[in-house]
């Protein structure tokens, strides 16, 4: 994930395929956001933080739980820092589990006072001293949002509260914070977490726990005695990418059977074990029977290097060899590469042709707009003005016909 090098003068850490926050123990973030779809040296043009954000943004909104409640849109999530961005998508998350109840339970409470109420803890009253024995022991059970899931919701918020600069997201920490005001904070978060157990009712509250392990433990760094660790939110961008892809087909093809990392086959067998098992990323099955075999590849093709466009060879290997066990029965085998669209590579990229009638498609996917064109079954991505009025946009689209 990272390795150690040199930037100019200076000692450096590199962070291949993933991207997100590091925030160092004095409190300094550094912010890792995506380039896979830019080319190298865009990154000080103008906008191009921004359209790093948005597309990134978008694509955790389609995959991860913990952003799927956006900031309202009057707030420009593209153009803040990711820490804030984070902070505030935790906060509307939070809202909306609050809003719809904080979960109570029975408390056990043990007190002295004046009048008699639930039951009299006799072996405490019988060691009453004289001077108090107007008053009375008693135990009782009470009704109190003082639970785990709540305590730990809290503290989230004040953290929260504390991270952010931007005097929205402030007055919505203490709108929650007001909401949860009979909770006190969490005072041991790991054996908070452990205890984190919400009946049949209190369902609309379980969302609340990624978000609160996300600001309680990845963004907050932990000093203890002479050492201190930096606490870092990063996401491995192959993955998210994947999910991405998958999520959209799904979305826009409910009649095709899409499954992802499927593991069930293998090249061959030794010692009576599969050996050499294979796991496309996408697996596709069209309503006639035909299997797709598509591969997400989040990496910068090459467009001064046709026709193959820098394709790695192990690549195609590995795309032929998915055929060979996923494909044996068809005699139509499209295989795609699936790579982020980028703004200097043709529209149109012809299929290569490999051994035994399969062809071999580089299908670009548009990620910086939310029509992001379609793929026709010659594998190229068409631009959105020469789509036909009326036509359906998706990522994949007429993968089965000619």
């Amino acid at each position: 994930m990272a390795s150690f090098t040199r930037l100019g003068q200076y000692d450096a850490v590199k962070l291949t395929q993933w991207v997100g926050l590091v925030r160092l123990p004095d409190g300094t973030v550094l912010e890792v956001l995506p380039k896979t779809h830019e080319r190298p040296g865009a990154r000080h043009a103008p906008g191009s933080l921004a359209r790093s954000r948005a597309v990134l943004l978008r694509m955790l909104a389609a995959t991860d739980e913990r952003f799927r409640v956006a900031p309202p849109a009057a707030l420009d999530a593209a153009k803040m820092p990711l820490l804030e961005v984070v902070l505030r998508y935790a906060l509307e998350g939070i809202r909306v589990g609050v809003r719809r109840g904080v979960p109570h339970a029975y408390v056990g409470v043990q007190e002295e006072r004046a009048g008699l109420r639930g039951r009299l803890d006799l072996p405490r009253q019988v060691r009453q001293p004289g001077h108090r024995a107007h008053l009375l022991h008693v135990a009782f059970d009470e009704f109190l949002p003082d639970r785990p899931e709540t305590r730990l919701v809290r503290l989230a918020v004040e953290r929260a509260a504390q991270l952010t600069v931007v005097p929205d997201t402030r007055r919505l920490a203490r709108e929650l914070l007001h909401a949860l005001d009979g909770v006190p904070p969490s005072r041991a978060v790991g054996a908070d977490f452990s205890a984190w157990r919400l009946e049949r009712g209190h369902a609309h509250f379980e969302p609340l726990r990624p978000l609160c392990e996300m600001l309680l433990r990845d963004l907050n760094p932990l000093v203890g005695g002479t050492q201190a660790t930096a606490h870092a939110l990063l996401f491995d961008m192959n993955r998210v990418y994947e999910a991405y892809v998958a999520v959209r087909l799904r979305r826009e093809h409910p009649e095709w059977r899409i499954e992802t990392q499927v593991a069930d086959r293998a090249l061959g067998v030794a010692g009576g074990a599969a050996a050499f098992r294979l796991r496309p990323d996408l697996l596709i099955t069209l309503p006639s029977g035909e299997v797709i075999v598509a591969d997400t590849k989040w990496k910068r093709l090459n467009p001064h290097a046709a026709p193959t466009y820098d394709v790695q060879n192990a690549d195609a290997y590995q795309m032929l060899a998915y055929s060979e066990v996923f494909q044996a029965s068809q005699t139509r085998r499209q295989l795609h590469l699936l790579y982020p669209r980028l703004p200097d590579l043709p529209e149109s990229l012809p299929p290569i042709e490999l051994i035994g009638g399969r062809e071999l498609h580089l299908t670009l996917l548009n990620l910086e707009g939310d029509a992001p064109g379609r793929m026709s079954s010659s594998g190229m991505l068409l631009p959105e003005d020469r789509l036909a009025a009326g036509e359906r946009l998706s990522l994949l689209l007429d993968l089965q016909s000619d």
